[in-house]
């Protein structure tokens, strides 16, 4: 006899995705500035998320054939501390950052 694999119902499916949410930041909040000023032009993704983390947001821009001519990562601050900054890093097609901006955040 055959040893069949089971497949999981839709309950447990749901109760594994509860049980991991919580390990799921929401929210990657502001980048301190002691962390920003390490930020330099020309370094990877890879090290970028090595210092800061991941963002809150990206948006990718494409040509028509849908390649990655260069993306953008958002760091947003969460409250509304009087002293919020939103850091945007710019990446070209090969990950590698070609601008950093910080911006007093509005409240």
């Amino acid at each position: 006899m055959k040893a069949r694999l089971r497949t999981p119902t839709w309950f447990q499916a749901l109760l594994l995705m509860l049980l991991l949410a919580p390990a799921v930041p929401s929210h990657a909040d502001m980048i301190p500035m002691r962390d920003f000023i390490r930020l330099k032009n020309g370094m990877s993704e890879a090290e970028v998320l090595y210092r800061v983390g991941a963002p809150d947001h990206e948006s990718l821009f494409l040509d028509y054939h849908h390649n990655v001519l260069h993306k953008v990562w958002y760091y947003i601050p969460a409250g509304t501390a009087s002293n919020a900054w939103i850091t945007e890093i710019t990446f070209d097609h090969a990950g590698v950052v070609q601008s950093l901006e910080r911006n007093r955040a509005r409240h």
